[in-house]
């Protein structure tokens, strides 16, 4: 009907055209499970996918390697042949490279939308959005699979199942840490050196020697420090302050404490009757200035260059690889000299 306010004639109003929402981009205003979209945005490339495995951590695996370095030094253990000693090194490097590369995986895509805001690890492939979940997660069951693969053929070849079932107990560990552990620095520090001790116990049961409890204490102590200076260091490098000054005290305490505790472990270690007897000397506390060299400059780098919040960067520092071959000789020097 016409209009009768505009004298008989209609009007037709003209919808005005609405601006266009922008596109949703994965890791902004996209949900992290809605992947509707947004396939065209991973590229799923080999080199991303390998990233994924964060190959550069595998050198946490050469932690394996101190118990046959102990053994070489204990006259009163025999190692097996040079052969048979690759094989089963190798097989257990394998088993856990593998297996912690899954615990990586599973852990990045537990944490994607913290690590796509985050200035440190958003340059990860998934949180960079160049690798998608859905080849991720085959690719860490994969990894899975394959590791404890490796540790079950070493029983099976060589006989006892003691690799297979610490291999088994670190890959239960890491889901616990990933999904709640890691937000409370002192338990998932915890775990992370039981993660590393594993791997020191690993090394003995793969070659069949004994290692000291006082040598597992020391990786445990050790590497719960270094947990926490990578968490101290990790809140400084975002150019954020801790959640408060309560709990920055509260890691540096922790820090001073944990170092303090890991330097006092060696030195008992060194003069205890067990090391004595088993050495034929005393002189392994002469190794004790190094270690507290090293612990001195792993406080460096995490309060003065702030570099520990990669622990990777660490272990590549030109300094703690000197100081950690000039342990080494010292050790192979005293005992051998004995």
């Amino acid at each position: 009907m016409p209009n009768q306010r505009t004298g008989g004639n209609s009007v037709h109003r003209v919808a005005r055209p609405r601006p266009k929402a922008p596109a949703r981009t994965f890791g902004e205003s996209a949900d992290w499970s809605d992947h509707r979209g947004c396939e065209g945005l991973y590229g799923n490339r080999p080199l991303d996918l390998l990233r994924c495995l964060r190959p550069l951590q595998w050198l946490k695996c050469l932690l394996l390697l101190a118990a046959p370095f102990f053994a070489w030094l204990d006259p009163t253990q025999a190692l097996p042949g040079a052969v048979a000693l690759q094989e089963r090194l190798g097989l257990a490097l394998v088993a856990f490279a593998l297996v912690s590369s899954a615990a990586y995986v599973f852990n990045d895509a537990c944490d994607l939308k913290a690590d796509a805001r985050d200035p440190l690890r958003k340059g990860r492939p998934l949180a960079a959005r160049r690798v998608s979940l859905g080849a991720a997660v085959p690719l860490a069951l994969v990894c899975l699979a394959a590791g404890l693969a490796a540790a079950w053929f070493h029983g099976h070849r060589f006989g006892g199942w003691g690799l297979l079932a610490v291999t088994l107990a670190y890959a239960l560990i890491q889901p616990v840490y990933s999904l709640w552990a890691k937000r409370v620095a002192e338990l998932g520090a915890c775990l992370v050196a039981l993660g590393f001790v594993a791997r020191a116990a690993a090394g003995a049961l793969a070659v069949g020697v004994r290692l000291s409890p006082w040598l597992l204490l020391c990786v445990f102590l050790l590497t719960f420090l270094v947990a926490l200076c990578k968490r101290r260091a990790a809140h400084f490098e975002k150019g954020a302050k801790a959640p408060s000054a309560a709990e920055g005290r509260i890691l540096d305490l922790e820090i001073g404490l944990s170092a303090a505790a890991t330097l006092a472990t060696y030195t008992l270690y060194t003069l205890a009757t067990e090391t004595v007897a088993l050495y034929g000397t005393d002189r392994l506390v002469w190794t004790v200035p190094l270690v507290l060299l090293g612990l001195c400059r792993c406080l460096r780098l995490t309060y003065a260059e702030r570099r520990a919040a990669n622990p990777e960067r660490l272990l590549l520092d030109p300094a703690l690889l000197g100081l950690l071959a000039a342990w080494a000789t010292a050790c192979a020097l005293v005992v051998r000299l004995a």
